[in-house]
């Protein structure tokens, strides 16, 4: 595939995974449009982008859960480039916490941005994207194959996507256009990240030492990759392909796994 002059929006690309594949695919020749919500941040990361010699990109605040805001990313995307052949729908936002404790917000605020978010850019821009005959694209979580204690609300979101994706690969390949999830495992965290606590006050995302993360980078080298290839779906890391077969051919053990992991992590606090 060629990226030379094709057209990329990426929501949540201010920081993370999402800036990771705009500075890979700005270097791939791609033309890359910029959202975040932190209209501030936005502005830091495009700069640094066109400090770097960028010009063929253009940075859109919007928050996602918010469909008005959908609308006017898109159609700024059409205004700016004249076309849209690829989206990226990377916005998303964790929380930690039980069911029993989490507030109704937070599980409102999590479900709007990474489900409804992805739902409300795609409407907007599947119309353009059959004429290119291009991507919807979603970024997905190994969460999303068995609900996590402590994280049911970003699990269920993300299990969302899955259906939806599969959903809408039926509808849309009559029209040309290609629809890939990825699963991804456990990513080396940005330091700028945040998340939910239980009463829905953004604090910082606590380190994940305890388990191996993968570099940013090589996650969104494999996302590019999968774009190319038009592929449908994709598994990330070693764990993240154990968990998906143990939740599929061993369910019980991968419970019983689960269940010991969230029930130690009580003990130590």
């Amino acid at each position: 595939m060629d990226w030379k002059n094709k057209v990329v929006l990426i929501t949540g690309s201010s920081i993370g995974i999402g800036r990771e594949l705009a500075a890979q695919l700005l270097a791939e020749g791609a033309r890359v449009v910029l959202n975040a919500r932190d209209a501030g941040r936005l502005s830091q990361t495009l700069e640094a982008f066109q400090k770097q010699g960028y010009e063929e990109l253009a940075g859109i605040p919007g928050d996602v859960s918010k469909p008005e805001d959908c609308a006017r990313l898109v159609a700024e995307t059409l205004n700016h480039f004249g076309q849209l052949d690829v989206v990226v729908n990377n916005a998303g936002i964790s929380a930690e916490g039980d069911v029993s404790e989490l507030s109704s917000d937070v599980f409102r605020k999590v479900t709007e941005v990474n489900y409804l978010g992805s739902v409300y850019v795609t409407q907007q821009s599947l119309p353009h994207l059959r004429e290119s005959r291009g991507t919807v694209f979603f970024v997905s979580s190994i969460a999303a194959f068995r609900g996590i204690p402590g994280h049911a609300v970003y699990s269920a979101s993300k299990v969302a996507l899955k259906t939806l994706s599969e959903a809408l690969r039926v509808e849309e390949e009559q029209h040309g256009v290609h629809v890939g999830i990825a699963f991804v495992g456990f990513t080396e965290n940005d330091p700028q990240k945040a998340i939910y606590d239980k009463d829905g006050v953004l604090i910082p995302q606590p380190s994940r030492d305890f388990v191996k993360q993968e570099p940013v980078g090589v996650v969104a080298a494999r996302i590019i990759r999968m774009i190319e290839r038009r592929e449908a779906r994709r598994i990330f890391t070693l764990l993240g392909k154990l968990n998906g077969f143990a939740n599929r051919f061993i369910p019980a053990v991968a419970g019983q796994i689960l269940r010991r992991s969230y029930h130690q992590r009580k003990k130590t606090g």
